[in-house]
């Protein structure tokens, strides 16, 4: 058993020509990445850019076909689990949260690299525990059961188990997702003080501002590939933007802190005269999509979306119909109305790649009533991993197929898909 204080020393990352693949497609094409220690660095990049395959080979989940990846000159893939446990700690982005024990027990689960077969956890185990409860901030949850946590509540615990396996390189899926905005601030700031106290941290992360506003550095992915490195402002740039999402943007810089962010460009309303096509988004997935079905002459109509959002700012960048709610709320009965309405006037339906929690699952229902009605729908294959809802997402994802969905594995193929469809079935509107 082990009980020393946390590690504080943190783990450099070199990554040089790394291929990878899953199921026998090329999930990652030659990636060359420095992370320093003792950093907070971010992965950013569209869905299916290859973040999460990334986080899998650092951590030895993945082997490389070709290159290599060294975690202070070591390779995951090759060290035994029972050292690489004491090296490194992940955060999925859908961890497994035992019900019935209390935060305290939950986390000091995590000390088992450090103990022997069997062993309870110790008083210095115990102690290392309440350190890490502490620098979450989450010591006075100690108490209480793990299923009765909010949002924010619950990502510190885990974070909190995370620093008790007293790791030297933390890795993190998407750790801001599906929290408010002030619970993704202080997941980032938490973030940013383990990494200026030493522990090195790297997280894939969906929101761009954020991931420039926190991140010591950006590596951003498209397609399997690093299209830019370094330090944010050197990746969060227009032309680079537009390569990976596919859309415009205006750069402009925080004179408070020096670091840059970005908005939707403005441009004039691309109107439409073709066939109308409903998008169901959020969070910055539907923007290829849209900008897609816009240069392809598509009428659109998109909902319901959070004012704010990614996807609602390149809608009204575009002239589309919007149909919105405000930030942070449940989408209400009227907006959902709105939006079936919206749907079932429309030729056809994509379901982008959305994470689905209760706030928004009113969308799934849009869907379905708009394929019950006729109206055909495509919806990117996977929900069940974005479902934060306690499965009803996935639930109504699987009637959605069941129902004669179209389901496909990337934006890409929806958007073919979409073509496929109108060109049977013509432009009538």
């Amino acid at each position: 058993m082990d009980g020393r204080p946390p590690d504080t020393s943190g783990c450099r990352v070199e990554i040089a020509g790394l291929v990878c693949r899953l199921s026998g497609i090329v999930a990652l094409g030659g990636v060359s990445l420095e992370i320093p220690s003792g950093s907070l660095f971010g992965i950013v990049g569209p869905n299916g850019a290859g973040k999460t395959t990334l986080l899998r080979a650092i951590a030895g989940a993945v082997g490389p076909e070709a290159g290599s990846v060294l975690v202070e000159g070591f390779a995951p893939h090759e060290t035994p689990i029972e050292v690489l446990a004491r090296q490194i700690s992940v955060l999925p982005q859908h961890p497994v949260v035992p019900a019935g024990v209390t935060v305290r027990e939950a986390v000091a689960w995590a000390r088992s690299p450090h103990m022997g077969r069997l062993a309870r956890p110790g008083a210095a185990d115990l102690r290392v525990v309440d350190e890490a409860l502490e620098q979450t901030g989450a010591l006075d949850l100690a108490d209480r059961a793990i299923e009765s946590l909010s949002g924010g509540e619950r990502q510190r615990v885990l974070i909190a188990r995370a620093l008790a396996q007293q790791p030297r390189l933390l890795l993190l899926d998407e750790p801001t997702a599906h929290l408010d905005l002030g619970r993704q601030l202080e997941i980032m700031e938490l973030l940013r003080t383990l990494a200026g106290r030493g522990l090195t941290a790297v997280a894939a992360i969906h929101d761009l501002n954020l991931a420039a506003s926190f991140c010591d550095g950006l590596a951003l992915l498209s397609r399997g590939q690093v299209l830019a490195s370094g330090r944010p402002a050197d990746v969060v740039a227009p032309d680079l933007i537009r390569e990976a999402f596919g859309a415009g943007v205006t750069v402009r810089v925080d004179a408070r802190t020096g670091r840059p962010y970005l908005t939707v460009t403005p441009g004039p309303p691309v109107v439409g005269t073709g066939p109308r096509v409903h998008v169901i988004c959020g969070g910055g997935t539907g923007i290829e999509i849209l900008n897609r079905c816009a240069e392809a002459g598509c009428r659109l109509s998109v909902g319901v979306v959070h004012v704010m959002d990614a996807d609602d700012e390149t809608a009204r960048a575009i002239g589309t119909q919007v149909i919105e709610e405000a930030p942070f709320s449940p989408i209400s009965s009227a907006a959902a109305a709105e939006a079936t309405a919206a749907a079932l006037a429309c030729r056809a339906v994509i379901i982008a790649p959305t994470p689905i929690g209760p706030g928004n699952l009113r969308n799934l229902e849009v869907a379905e009533a708009a394929l019950a009605a006729g109206v055909p729908v495509i919806m990117v294959e996977g929900q069940e991993a974005r479902d934060f809802t306690g499965g009803a997402a996935a639930a109504a994802a699987m009637r959605l197929a069941a129902a004669g969905a179209r389901v496909v594995p990337d934006v890409s193929s929806a958007i073919e898909a979409l073509s496929m469809l109108l060109a049977q079935e013509g432009t009538r509107s």
